[in-house]
């Protein structure tokens, strides 16, 4: 709408203001008048810039054709609760065209790297190996534009996260044969060791966690792959088939408490591999500082009740490793190898002294 008819249209409503335009179509004017429309003075003029910085004389000009007006800067001005706004625009005006907000860098890289977990890609942002736009950044949180070009200069993983060479280590020193296998892999995460499982030649990884939204999508959206988040293993009765392999990764809870629902979804010549966590199966005693249990005694002692216990389900052990890579806090961790047999069958008492004998891997080695 030109300015020219800006002003006969306010008077129309509030009642006789002037008689001449702006000349400035460059602006939006806001008129504000008292809720009292017998009042004829127009209490607040506001003109908000849409194009191009208004010139100097502006406000002088409103001012000298409404006396008794108040002007206010666009920024400032404020609407009292009692007045009324009314708005006129020019006709050539342009809209504002609001810019995307900037988001985190690792969110960035998540979207466009999806075949990276967040772990390796915040690892690699904070050893600068992440270039934004021809520089090195160091910190996750910095935000940058949606178009921004970001480029990873780093050696590509085997796995989507480190937890698949710890799987890895038990199936190559423990000679556990996986291919052509249907599994189930419970403490899904990331889905390491689902990928390794994959790369070793499984047929079918039904993946289980308790967690959502971690997965990274790699093994999200593989053929070969059927993801059940939010499921407590403890209270999973079935899946659409029964497993030849199960391979447990679990936090914050005893292996042996998931046993009975372990048993009821495998095959009776299934094989297990779990991985032995003492900071989560020790007594709270046994757990110094940071959660980190030292004790080398402990450590024995743990395995000793998780290979008894596993074989009082029916399980013949085959032997364990120490994992070649330690916990996210620096943990010992172990991996042991399973058969399953019948109960009459099975040796339900290993002997402290056997543990050792079972001992098939060679010491861990730190990152």
């Amino acid at each position: 709408m030109p300015m020219d008819m800006v002003i006969p249209m306010a008077e129309k409503v509030y009642g006789e203001i002037g008689t001449k335009a702006c000349p400035h179509e460059a602006y939006h004017v806001t008129i504000v008048v008292s809720r009292n429309l017998q009042q004829r003075d127009a209490k607040m003029v506001v003109p908000q810039i849409l194009r191009a910085p208004p010139p100097r004389n502006v406000f002088t000009h409103f001012a000298s054709k409404f006396p008794n007006s108040v002007f206010l800067s666009a920024r400032t001005a404020k609407v009292p609760r009692h007045h009324q706004v009314r708005s006129f625009a020019a006709s050539s005006s342009e809209k504002i065209k609001v810019q995307r907000k900037k988001r985190r860098l690792d969110e960035v890289c998540l979207e466009r790297f999806q075949q990276y977990s967040r772990t390796f890609i915040q690892s690699w942002i904070a050893q600068g190996k992440v270039i934004v736009d021809g520089k090195v950044v160091n910190k996750s949180g910095t935000p940058i534009s949606d178009k921004a070009v970001v480029e990873i200069k780093a050696e590509v993983p085997k796995y989507v996260c480190r937890a698949g060479h710890k799987l890895e280590a038990a199936i190559e020193q423990l000679q556990i044969d996986v291919s052509g296998l249907v599994a189930l892999d419970s403490g899904l995460s990331t889905g390491g060791f689902t990928d390794c499982l994959l790369q070793y030649g499984a047929s079918f990884v039904y993946g289980v966690d308790v967690g959502y939204g971690q997965v990274a999508e790699k093994i999200r959206q593989h053929d070969c792959v059927s993801v059940v988040e939010r499921t407590n293993l403890r209270y999973l009765s079935e899946l659409p088939q029964k497993v030849d392999l199960v391979t447990l990764d679990l936090s914050f809870i005893s292996i042996l408490t998931v046993m009975p629902a372990v048993v009821n979804l495998m095959k009776n010549d299934a094989t297990l591999v779990t991985l032995i966590k003492p900071q989560f199966e020790a007594l709270r005693s046994q757990v110094g500082s940071g959660g980190i249990v030292r004790n080398p005694s402990v450590h024995e002692e743990v395995l000793a009740k998780i290979i008894n216990g596993v074989q009082e389900f029916g399980f013949q052990c085959k032997g364990w490793i120490e994992s070649p890579l330690k916990g996210a806090e620096g943990n010992k961790e172990f991996l042991a190898c399973f058969s399953r047999m019948d109960m009459k069958d099975a040796d339900t008492s290993v002997p402290k002294a056997d543990i050792a004998k079972l001992h098939r891997g060679t010491k861990a080695t730190q990152e």
